[in-house]
């Protein structure tokens, strides 16, 4: 599972009290499992590095875009996608089998932000499912084949994702509109954090800082170079902070300093890099980070749900349909711009600054999207509807 469905459970865990448990670990996963996870995750953030390389990229870029394509017109029906049929015949030999066990045994309800988990548990057991979608659309593979038959609950975070599963046969009465589950800790604090950023923004207090963060399959990590390159002068004038999130990949930590100590020698500690060794280190760090930043550059993940604690966003190019959707909801908000040239970080930047526009977006984020996702989860798990 990648970033967004584990920032996303882990936000739902801070707000029940519960901890997250790893559907593609053991031991809810069977070795079995394990390599079919394993697998599909290589095999899909290969894809995605590959298909942002500047000479190999364009082979690649229409294989990801087949795999993640959201259309219309696949909608409802056992043939309607070939990745969902697929699941279905896994799920029949024995994908899921450990987590439908553990489910039917203890009679407790699933609640789960991936399809695979929630899928595989409406197919062999009786327990209730809540599933939790990432995006803000939805790919065929989130449905069942039968729509219509599933037990699965399904919590949007946008009216659209509701919109595209009825078209793929679930019933609208298994759909509710949540929003996306935020971390509590961010969506507590936002009012204050956003008025620290107007401030910074409007040349006021510290210096600005920039986040840019990479994905989990660490595509467009060259990218964090480029800004080091591109930032340089304002970040040995101190003008500007630069955070880089290296994610679970310490190899990749390792880079980034490494690119900071070689563009900005004594003054390298305007850049910070941030990493961890597990998921649970790394949430709290990125959070942290994230209460004390004033921009947030990173292809358009679920992070674009982040826009609503009014955080500015300075959208990447997409890898894959869904974060074209991501891309198009947040821009049409007026949360976002779409990232300048590297080359010409600087200078956008700084005209952004002057005319205002990094302030616009976090305001504009802060009023027009939605939070409380996790909370209204979180009251729909309690009542048990």
């Amino acid at each position: 599972m990648g970033y967004g469905h584990l920032r996303a459970a882990w936000a739902l865990a801070d707000t029940l009290g519960v901890t997250v448990e790893r559907a593609d670990r053991g031991p809810l996963a069977s070795s079995f499992d394990r390599c079919l996870w394993r697998a599909s995750r290589e095999a899909y953030e290969h894809l995605s590095r590959l298909s942002q390389h500047p000479v190999l990229g364009r082979a690649f870029h229409g294989p990801l875009e087949r795999l993640t394509a959201i259309r219309p017109e696949a909608a409802g029906g056992p043939a309607a996608d070939r990745a969902a049929r697929t699941l279905a015949r896994l799920v029949a030999r024995g994908f899921g089998a450990r987590l439908c066990e553990r489910l039917t045994a203890s009679g407790r309800p699933l609640l789960t932000t991936f399809y695979a988990p929630a899928i595989a548990a409406d197919l062999r057991t009786a327990a209730p499912i809540s599933c939790v979608v990432t995006d803000s659309d939805a790919h065929r593979v989130w449905a069942p084949l039968d729509g219509g038959r599933s037990r699965i609950r399904y919590l949007a975070p946008t009216a659209a994702v509701a919109e595209r599963l009825v078209s793929y046969g679930v019933r609208r009465d298994r759909l509710t509109l949540t929003g996306f589950p935020l971390p509590p800790s961010l969506e507590t604090g936002a009012e204050a954090a956003l008025a620290r950023r107007q401030r910074r923004l409007a040349g006021a207090g510290d210096p600005v800082r920039l986040c840019f963060a990479v994905g989990g399959a660490g595509a467009q990590a060259a990218r964090a170079r480029e800004l080091i390159v591109a930032l340089a002068a304002p970040l040995r004038s101190g003008e500007l902070r630069l955070a880089l999130v290296a994610g679970l990949r310490t190899r990749l930590a390792r880079r980034f300093q490494a690119w900071a100590d070689e563009v900005l020698g004594d003054r390298r500690d305007a850049v910070e890099v941030v990493a961890a060794a597990d998921f649970a280190t790394l949430y709290r760090r990125f959070n942290a980070l994230l209460a004390d930043s004033d921009a947030l550059w990173t292809k358009p993940s679920e992070l674009c749900f982040y826009a609503a604690l009014g955080l500015p966003l300075v959208l990447d190019d997409p890898v894959g349909d869904h974060e074209r959707a991501n891309a198009r909801w947040a821009l049409a908000a007026g949360a976002a711009l779409p990232r300048p040239q590297p080359a010409e970080a600087a200078v956008a930047l700084r005209r952004w600054l002057a005319e205002g526009r990094l302030a616009d977006c976090a305001r504009a984020g802060f009023e027009r999207l939605p939070r409380g996702g996790a909370r209204a989860i979180a009251e729909l798990v309690f009542s048990g509807t």
